[in-house]
């Protein structure tokens, strides 16, 4: 039987007892708001001492960004799975994209609540969300990019813009699965919203 190294199941216990950090914060985040949960709350829910949390996160606001750092790194996962740069439509990969943070975002109304709540409370919280929204406009921007050299999405305006307003429309389907329908499944409010507006993407066909 081969030992595992002394280094090496450190490193498991530390990302065992991180994740149990988070997996108590998201549980308590589906019970009431992330600024009513404390400290002591997160580490009696993840049956580990005060001071470890601090071990790991600064504050509960660190954890919640690391927790988000770890979703969007999901995100860019999928997203090289689908090798964009050899897809031969790049709607078709925003749209699975798109599909599959609808999907993250839609495990938990009340989760996804208490973290856009968090976030409108904490200036920290708020420009870390403004700068992972800029980055996902930005990889956006390299698809729309290529769609424009391939023939697929209009020219008359630019891959930024493109890239801008399709940020938005899932910003739009967001605030409108958590505020007026929660009942509807978020990815399929966001498949139906895009089927809506792909023709303010794509190139029309010129007139005969």
């Amino acid at each position: 039987m081969i030992e595992r190294p002394l280094s090496s199941r450190r490193e498991r216990r530390k990302e065992e007892t991180r994740q149990r950090l988070f997996d108590a914060a998201l549980a308590l985040m589906q019970e009431k708001p992330f600024d009513q949960i404390t400290v002591e709350e997160i580490t009696e829910r993840a049956d580990v001492a005060k001071g470890t949390f601090f071990s790991y996160f600064p504050t509960k606001e660190q954890l919640l960004i690391a927790y988000t750092q770890e979703m969007v790194d999901e995100v860019y996962e999928f997203l090289e799975q689908l090798q964009p740069e050899n897809a031969t439509s790049q709607w078709e990969v925003m749209r699975q994209v798109m599909r599959f943070i609808a999907e993250i975002d839609g495990r938990s109304l009340e989760r996804t609540r208490s973290m856009m709540v968090a976030c409108c409370q904490s200036n920290h919280l708020r420009e870390m969300m403004a700068q992972m929204v800029d980055e996902a406009t930005q990889r956006a921007m390299l698809g729309f990019a290529r769609g424009q050299e391939q023939g697929e999405f209009r020219t008359d305006v630019s891959a930024e813009q493109l890239a801008y307003y399709a940020v938005r429309l899932y910003r739009i389907c967001l605030m409108e699965w958590m505020m007026e329908r929660p009942d509807q499944p978020l990815s399929d409010l966001v498949e139906q919203t895009l089927d809506f507006f792909k023709p303010a993407f794509v190139k029309q066909e010129e007139p005969r």
